[in-house]
């Protein structure tokens, strides 16, 4: 008989069965994709309470259709996006950081507030915009912009060598990929906005481009029927980030221009007495920019 009280100090004794399978130890869970999944959800949903928690808003309660911070929530129908109007509130972007697939990102969700595209530098210096990303591409050898491009009703440039498009037709956003699209004509004849750039992710699948290099990326993104952009915190592959929204949940996003593309975001104090303004890339002064375009949120009635 063994007793295990009588061990003296320089004895080692083994106990138990040494033949006993040994369990891989368990992937952490910051290993895991739908860890992150989770983290942005929370994230987005404590930024939303915060600004309108206190004023018995809800979401699910103002559009019958998924909570957009909700990436596990069921694919519904692609279509026109409606921005998030919100009466006698104020116009604000929503930020939000998370990482997923190692790829870091930031997130924009502009609320009341209305999208159009602009043309030049000096039509973004207008105080009522909120937020504002470089949009179409601008082309190298005649300094036109790069596929078709309509702004507010008026047929600027034509091309679809980028398939990934934009509508803005009474103010909701359709995300789409094709060729040719009706969407097009729609937003000449209604006074629009349409652009086009590399499709990222169509119908929550990624989609494949040709460019290989890396470089600070910005996308245009629905997510379960609303409309927010996201950007890589370091410079990644077009490939990598569109996995990266694909594996978020995102539904379909477009290609923004990356890079040093110039871009802001403003938002305001809690009084909404004191602006913050935050930038990104910088302005050109060469003839080459003077078509360059932009993406923008504005406040309403401005």
């Amino acid at each position: 008989m063994i007793h295990f009280d009588d061990i003296s100090d320089d004895e080692i004794r083994i106990i138990g069965n040494s033949s006993a399978p040994v369990r891989p130890p368990r992937k952490p869970l910051y290993r895991r994709w739908w860890f992150w999944v989770a983290i942005v959800a929370a994230c987005l949903l404590v930024a939303l309470t915060l600004i309108f928690g206190m004023r018995g808003f809800s979401l699910g309660t103002r559009y019958p259709i998924p909570d957009p911070i909700d990436p596990t929530a069921d694919m519904i129908e692609s279509g026109p996006v409606a921005p998030i109007i919100l009466e006698s509130e104020p116009a604000v972007v929503i930020t939000c950081d998370t990482v997923i697939n190692d790829v870091p990102l930031h997130f924009y969700m502009p609320v009341n507030a209305v999208p159009e595209l602009r043309v030049g530098y000096s039509s973004v210096k207008d105080t009522s915009l909120v937020l504002a990303f470089q949009a179409a591409d601008v082309r190298a050898d005649n300094n036109d912009i790069l596929g078709a491009f309509v702004l507010k009703g008026e047929l600027l440039a034509r091309g679809h060598s980028k398939k990934g498009f934009c509508a803005i037709i009474n103010g909701n956003i359709q995300l789409g990929m094709a060729e040719s699209t009706p969407l097009l004509e729609e937003a000449t004849e209604k006074e629009g906005y349409f652009f086009r750039q590399y499709p990222l992710v169509l119908d929550g699948q990624m989609v494949e481009n040709k460019p290989k290099n890396k470089a600070v990326r910005h996308a245009l993104c629905e997510w379960n029927h609303a409309i927010m952009t996201v950007s890589s915190q370091e410079k990644e592959s077009l490939h990598d980030f569109a996995q990266a929204l694909a594996d978020l949940g995102i539904q379909n996003a477009i290609y923004l221009v990356g890079d040093e593309a110039y871009g802001f975001c403003r938002t305001w104090t809690k009084d909404d007495a004191t602006v913050k303004t935050t930038t990104w890339g910088m302005q050109h002064t060469s003839k080459t920019y003077e078509k360059v375009n932009f993406i923008v949120w504005r406040v309403p009635g401005n």
